[in-house]
């Protein structure tokens, strides 16, 4: 058996509500329609998001999560084993970005440490990655970090990704043995896919070794705070939501027939939070109850990798959900790739 055992989080100071979003978009567009803060929340269901000091990396945020995590009495730093990165804003090519958390985290140094180079998918990845090694009898113990920035590569004119995507942090403790102070969630079996020719719909040009960024493009950007020295981040929203509403509900009803149980048995249906309208519609399409449904995108945003340890972490925090209730846990997005699980309290 695997558990999860400890959730935390982290996000930047900084709070960027949507009339910030719209200054910032009047800035750069000579000619717009006028946007309210009203017609912001209206398309994506998001009211704040989180955004980092550019002086912060994604390691960086990762690094205060886990700490979080840590200063939780109950937990030993010293019985990690392995630890795992999830991101898309790696802070080297080399070394993996796990290897600088092992020694600021200051964990063992025969912990196993790797990073997974994934995006919207990368928490359920992770936690399969992490229940392999422990039920494959290699490590009794893993510490999954997710981050991610993806403020960084937006431009200020593309008003949808700026109003969507968050900064933020998670880390996610699981282990094999069950603690009595602790979570004690049990993480059942997966569905995974990939179609890589949605890659064009979603993706970060000029952000690694395919066509690297150079000085002509970069100095069409000086004006920006981030300088989108890091790429930009490029979005077909219509592919991208014509994508969710067919495979969604499709990954769903995978979940289901390998778990051999029905849509009304799952107590609590937790997505990837991508956008909050997006969500909302595709709950209605599936016939899945408001109480069942998890929704928390208002205040926080998309943050990517992060979004369902989060919102589970608020789920658990807020409800008092009985022992054996089951949580349907899907990611979806970039690649495209998309997997999920159930989860029993």
């Amino acid at each position: 058996m695997v558990y999860i055992n400890s959730i935390s989080y982290y996000f930047p100071e900084r709070i960027v509500d949507n009339s910030e979003i719209i200054a910032n978009y009047k800035r750069v567009v000579d000619e717009f329609d006028e946007v309210t803060s009203e017609d912001i929340f209206e398309q994506t269901g998001v009211a704040y998001r989180y955004e980092s000091d550019l002086s912060d990396t994604a390691k960086d945020l990762g690094l205060k999560a886990a700490e979080r995590l840590f200063a939780r009495s109950e937990i030993d730093k010293d019985s990690i084993q392995a630890l795992i990165f999830v991101s898309d804003a790696i802070e080297y090519k080399g070394p993996a970005a796990a290897c600088v958390l092992q020694s600021e985290l200051e964990l063992s140094k025969a912990v196993m440490a790797f990073d997974i180079l994934h995006g919207c998918t990368g928490w359920v990845y992770g936690i399969s990655l992490a229940k392999a090694l422990i039920e494959s009898n290699q490590v009794e113990s893993v510490l999954l970090v997710t981050s991610d920035t993806p403020r960084r590569v937006i431009h200020p004119e593309d008003l949808e990704l700026s109003a969507i995507f968050s900064d933020g942090a998670a880390a996610t403790l699981l282990t094999q043995r069950p603690n009595a102070q602790s979570l004690n969630l049990t993480i059942n079996d997966f569905v995974f896919g990939t179609d890589g020719k949605g890659r064009e719909h979603l993706y970060v040009e000029r952000s690694g070794s395919k066509n690297p960024a150079d000085i002509k493009w970069l100095s069409q950007y000086k004006h920006i705070p981030s300088g989108l020295r890091g790429g930009r981040l490029r979005m077909n929203s219509n592919r991208i939501f014509m994508f969710v509403l067919r495979k969604v509900p499709q990954l769903t009803s995978q979940i289901l027939k390998k778990h051999d149980i029905e849509i009304g048995d799952i107590d609590y249906f937790l997505y990837h939070q991508a956008n909050g309208t997006m969500l909302e519609y595709l709950r209605k399409r599936m016939k899945i109850p408001n109480r069942k449904f998890i929704i928390n995108i208002r205040n926080i945003g998309n943050t990517v990798s992060s979004t369902i340890p989060i919102a589970l972490k608020e789920l658990l925090d807020e409800n008092k959900i009985p022992s054996g209730s089951k949580i349907l846990v899907a990611g979806f997005g970039i690649g495209y790739s998309w997997g999920g699980t159930i989860i029993t309290t």
